[in-house]
């Protein structure tokens, strides 16, 4: 009996794991910055290396590993600076400098 619910839930938490979200990766030109401040971004449009663009929604941004806050989006959109894009559903968790 203990060995059936020790299989049973080590086969729902693999189920469980299985729909975690897929974080996508872009990268590109920010070609396109809205909000209601220069102090707040809500969205932008990315123009991804091979030409599509993205739109994005921002969601609560991680700092964590290079991560940038919203409003460096606007001096990327001035600089044509690349950025690389960490996003589910197209709403973003993380954003970077894209490497050269």
């Amino acid at each position: 009996m203990v060995l059936i619910l020790i299989v049973s839930l080590t086969a729902a938490l693999a189920a469980g794991a299985c729909n975690a979200p897929t974080i996508m990766r872009a990268t590109g030109v920010v070609i396109a910055v809205d909000g209601p401040t220069a102090a707040r971004v809500d969205r932008f449009v990315l123009r991804t290396d091979d030409g599509q663009l993205l739109e994005f929604t921002l969601g609560p941004l991680s700092l964590d590993d290079g991560g940038l806050p919203a409003p460096h989006l606007r001096e990327h959109l001035v600089s044509g600076e690349r950025v690389t894009v960490y996003h589910w559903n197209n709403i973003v968790q993380r954003y970077t400098d894209a490497a050269e």
